[in-house]
């Protein structure tokens, strides 16, 4: 049940604020909205402001905005009842760049969202790695390059002569020196050494990435639909052995998981005292085996400042979206692939049963859980929207900047044609999710 509230509240949410987008640029552009409407299907209740009739459907997922003179036949059935038209006011009567300001606004303010509520979980505090503010002290050291910059229990004092009090310091320091030779200032053996790193602009490479604090190989979390999740990996197993090679670091299992030819893997693991086994099998067509589970890790409830939230919100808001913007294209390429196998493609998409799961999930853990789900799904739900396929917003955007280019409209049949087909891919992949949501309940 709270999966399905959690689902609902985050769903209806985001398609308001979606929808609220376009109605706020209508109003601007002074086009006349007829209606505006959170659902489809039987009319929950509605009412009139002024002249658009706002209401609430019965069926959630999705909405929209009526505009006069956006569909043919509803403007028939208008002068049909007598009604007044102003025609300086329809939606086709508009220039073309207020039309393209109108289709953005919805999935601009999906993308705005994560710049307004990422600042309040900071402000409101959140759980963060203690290690994160403790001494860096090498626990694991990630040599790839075959080279020995630094041994376990070095300790970090400074970079280019900026101290580096924390493991936070390190990577705030990053963008600062990371295309740049590097003097690393460490206490080896109570001695202090300088670390020289000959670095260039081109190669952009950060030394302090390749060190990590101790962490043992205990299990903190299994992320859902995974390996881990598959062969009963519990959150306290400690991994013992990976293949007869002993795991002394929760980095060496990722090492070890991928520095080889093998696809299948026997894990030994202590589990309260008890020693088992478990096997794994990749299928070679991921980019990286991944057994999807996390370490466990002390945390601690850390406040930021009120303008340390609004600084920390903006870049994280900025990640997010390049980051589930470069996720998406990843899966868009994988559709069109020959080399991506149809589970890659099923483990990456989720339908409503998969969302409102998770949605369910992240409110059991906390309002600040819940908000950053949400925002990860209004970031899907914005970029998606702006994909160039007829029917959504991006496919209107595309039409129109055909239109605005060459100057001339586009076939009414065809853009009805190129509709249908855009609502048949939809469907298709939305039922295809579901089905994928079903099969992996």
């Amino acid at each position: 049940m709270t999966s399905l509230i959690s689902f609902l509240l985050i769903i209806s949410f985001l398609i308001f604020v979606h929808e609220l987008g376009h109605l706020i640029a209508a109003k601007w552009a002074n086009v006349k909205v007829e209606t505006f409407s959170i659902g489809f299907g039987p009319k929950i209740f509605s009412f009139f402001y002024g002249e658009t009739q706002y209401s609430l459907s019965l069926l959630p997922l999705g909405g929209y905005v009526k505009m006069q003179g956006e569909n043919e036949l509803s403007d028939k059935a208008n002068k049909n009842q007598n009604l007044d038209i102003d025609h300086e006011r329809d939606y086709n009567n508009i220039p073309n760049y207020k039309k393209q300001i109108i289709l953005f606004a919805g999935p601009l303010m999906n993308l705005v969202i994560p710049f307004i509520f990422l600042p309040i979980i900071y402000f409101n505090g959140i759980e963060m790695p203690k290690f994160l503010d403790e001494t860096p002290i090498v626990g694991y050291y990630k040599n790839e390059f075959n080279e020995s910059f630094f041994n376990k229990g070095d300790m970090i004092l400074k970079i280019n002569g900026v101290n580096l009090e924390s493991w936070r310091a390190i990577s705030e320091k990053k963008n600062k020196f990371h295309n740049r030779r590097q003097a690393i200032e460490i206490i080896r053996n109570n001695k202090i050494y300088i670390i020289n790193f000959e670095n260039d602009s081109s190669e952009k490479r950060y030394i302090l990435d390749e060190i990590f604090p101790e962490q043992s190989p205990t299990v903190g979390r299994i992320i859902p639909q995974t390996k881990a999740s598959e062969i009963g990996l519990e959150k306290f197993d400690i991994i013992k052995e990976i293949n007869g090679t002993t795991i002394f670091s929760w980095y060496e299992i990722s090492q070890i998981l991928n520095n080889n030819n093998k696809s299948l893997f026997k894990i030994k693991i202590d589990r309260k005292g008890e020693i088992l086994y478990k096997e794994v099998v990749f299928s070679g067509n991921e980019s990286k085996n991944l057994l999807g589970i996390t370490p466990l890790v002390e945390f601690k409830n850390q406040k930021l400042s009120f303008f340390q939230s609004i600084n920390r919100g903006f870049n994280d808001s900025v990640k997010f979206i390049k980051l589930i913007f470069n996720g998406i294209m990843d899966l868009l390429s994988g559709l069109f692939s020959s080399e991506s196998s149809l589970s890659d493609i099923k483990s990456s998409l989720a339908g409503p049963i998969a969302i409102a799961k998770y949605s369910g999930m992240a409110a059991e853990q906390g309002i600040n859980s819940l908000i950053q789900f949400m925002v990860v799904i209004s970031i899907n739900l914005g970029i998606i929207n702006l994909l160039p396929i007829p029917l959504l917003d991006g496919g209107h955007i595309f039409f129109n900047s055909i239109e605005m280019i060459s100057r001339r409209k586009i076939n009414r049949k065809f853009l009805a044609t190129a509709n249908r087909i855009g609502f048949a891919t939809l469907v298709t992949l939305m039922v295809f999710a579901i089905y994928n949501d079903i099969v992996n309940l």
